[in-house]
């Protein structure tokens, strides 16, 4: 009798490995080989799921945002209903699940040129730009919109940096107090 072989399940655990590899040994670690020492599996097992190194790390930036969506509860169309402070919280590394999706989405902004992650890293990117504009403008802004988005985008994504990069200083409880302050003076200085 043939095995029955869930390939659902194989791409997930693939892509499980390329998310644990990047945490625990960065984004250059990441090789067909190496997922397969990790897997305890051949190459071409790897390969026949996904056809390139590229298709599998996008696969994985996929996984990543879908994930955040779900934790979410509903599309990114819908933000103009969200509690924007509850959005951040998702968004921000304070926990284990978020913190490796931030050094998932920090490790392949920085490291990748791949055209299909690239893409991908396009959408996140543009999910949260949508995000800071909807932030801002629920704060208050009504005037330069665009800047103060920017603005906002440069504060979160210097928050999850430094998360990432000295996670004892920067501690969850940090992160949303930061994240609290400024959301404070920013809506102040609308109201001015």
């Amino acid at each position: 009798m043939p095995k029955i072989v869930d390939h659902e399940s194989r791409r997930r655990d693939i892509v499980e490995a390329v998310l644990c590899r990047i945490e625990a040994h960065g984004f250059a670690s990441v090789s067909v080989r190496n997922l397969a020492a990790d897997l305890n599996v051949s190459p071409s097992a790897i390969r026949h799921y996904f056809s390139s190194s590229e298709q599998m790390l996008a696969s994985t930036m996929q996984v990543v945002r879908e994930a955040q969506a779900k934790r979410l509860g509903i599309g990114v169309s819908s933000m103009k209903d969200w509690d924007v402070r509850e959005a951040w919280l998702q968004a921000l590394p304070l926990d284990g699940v978020r913190r490796r999706e931030a050094v998932v989405w920090l490790s392949m902004m920085m490291a990748t040129h791949s055209p299909d992650v690239r893409a991908v890293l396009a959408e996140a990117n543009a999910d949260l730009d949508h995000l800071c504009r909807v932030t801002v403008e629920q704060l208050g802004c009504r005037e330069s919109i665009a800047i103060e988005s920017k603005a906002l985008r440069a504060f979160t994504d210097g928050l999850t940096l430094n998360a990432i990069a000295d996670p004892q200083a920067f501690d969850s409880d940090l992160i949303v107090l930061a994240l609290d302050t400024y959301f404070t003076r920013i809506t102040a200085a609308f109201a001015a």
